[in-house]
């Protein structure tokens, strides 16, 4: 009984939690102290590695070399005149015009650094990332509709130059991923169909025809359009319906055409 007793005792549900809880702070503070030493470690020696990339490619001009050296040393050797005359109460050392000139190149060296953190700050906030959370799903759609046009393209080869009718007609023989028929422009909005509308055309038509776009233009009124020539960008809305509406007079045209003869 008592055996039964220390056995229940020892797997109940309190010590497992507690055991558990042990295992769970033991592991977090381990992470905690390798990042810890991590940090420490980059920042002490993370410039070695840097400096062996920047320095093979480093280009050192002689001629800029020799004059900076020159006018520091005719600066260091004013100061050191002009300081000697105006002490008039004993001797101005060596010491402190290199003191003073070092001083001089740490100010100038910060300064630099300074200018450099602020105008690479300045130039990662002007990244579209920061002010445009579409760009990633605009380049996406960008390829898809290009892959689209591409793969019609390839149909009309062998098919007298008429592209298909419906994007079913190329698949599985010209296309196995469907996922490319597939686009978003808006962080917000989830994968819409591409909208195809080559059925009519010719390889040999208009370059600047639309025939593959986005079905939805983004909250930016952004829209994401293929031409016929294979080009593929980013549009405004009302760009977007004169490339549509000249792509249906097209159309009529050839209708008309082919109902004249």
């Amino acid at each position: 009984m008592n055996d039964i007793a220390d056995t229940s005792e020892k797997y109940s549900p309190s010590r497992v939690f507690r055991k558990v809880m042990k295992g769970l702070l033991f592991v977090i503070l381990s992470l905690f102290v390798l990042g810890f030493f991590e940090f420490f470690y980059r920042l002490a020696f993370g410039w070695a590695h840097y400096l062996s990339q920047v320095i093979p490619q480093t280009q050192i001009n002689v001629e800029l070399l020799l004059c900076s050296l020159a006018a520091l040393l005719l600066g260091m050797l004013g100061l050191q005149s002009l300081m000697s005359r105006l002490r008039s109460s004993g001797r101005w050392h060596w010491r402190y015009t290199f003191a003073w000139c070092a001083i001089l190149i740490l100010m100038f060296s910060t300064s630099i650094a300074a200018v450099g953190i602020v105008h690479q700050t300045g130039w990662l906030f002007r990244l579209p990332v920061w002010y445009d959370m579409n760009m990633g799903r605009q380049m996406k759609a960008v390829s898809n509709t290009k892959q689209v046009v591409l793969c019609a393209q390839q149909y009309a080869k062998y098919h007298d130059g008429r592209l298909p009718d419906t994007i079913a007609d190329m698949i599985p023989e010209i296309i196995s991923d469907t996922r490319i028929f597939w686009a978003s422009v808006d962080y917000a909005m989830p994968p819409e169909p591409l909208v195809y509308a080559g059925a009519g055309l010719h390889d040999n038509d208009a370059a600047t025809l639309p025939i593959v776009w986005s079905a939805h233009a983004s909250a930016s009124g952004k829209r994401v359009v293929a031409t016929l020539d294979g080009s593929a960008f980013v549009i405004t809305e009302e760009k977007f319906q004169a490339m549509l509406a000249t792509l249906r007079e097209h159309l009529a045209k050839s209708q008309r055409s082919m109902q004249q003869h």
